[in-house]
């Protein structure tokens, strides 16, 4: 072996084993996102319509009264962390509150270890108290239990 190929061959060895520690103390997460790519289903159960929903600032669409859902957004990049959501309130005209921005009371946030493995679908749930909830599914959201009971009261009293 030549004394270049020998340089070359404990050059390597060397590199490699500088980096062990870093791959090591990453637990085997070096590369992993800080975001997830998930489809997003939109659940109200507020007595009114609802419009520009934004989820950090990405228009995730808009709901009718009583668990209208607002179609699926395919493709959604959700950073890991807090998040940011807010909508605003339509219903006929005269209606109070028509037009104003609500963002949502209480402290949203996702997590990696929250999401469970093979979700591809965020569901985002609004309430009457201006909360609202994540689930995550793998295959396309049902209504949350705080919303089924919602929308059983709504049933009982007639809309």
């Amino acid at each position: 072996m030549s004394v270049k190929t020998r340089r070359k061959f404990f050059g390597s060895l060397a590199g490699a084993a500088l980096l062990y520690p870093l791959v090591a103390s990453c637990k085997g997460k070096l590369f992993m996102s800080n975001e997830i790519v998930l489809s997003v289903v939109l659940f109200n159960y507020v007595n009114r319509p609802i419009f520009e929903v934004l989820l950090n600032g990405s228009d995730i669409g808009g709901a009718m009264a009583y668990g209208g859902g607002g179609g699926i957004m395919t493709g959604e990049t959700i950073p890991f962390g807090a998040q940011t959501l807010s909508w605003r309130l339509s219903g006929p005209e005269g209606t109070p509150r028509n037009g104003d921005t609500v963002m949502a009371k209480n402290a949203l946030a996702i997590g990696k270890n929250q999401v469970p493995p093979n979700s591809r679908y965020l569901g985002v749930h609004i309430y009457p108290d201006d909360t609202a909830e994540f689930t995550f599914s793998q295959y396309i959201p049902e209504v949350s239990p705080r919303g089924e009971t919602i929308l059983a009261e709504v049933r009982k009293r007639g809309r």
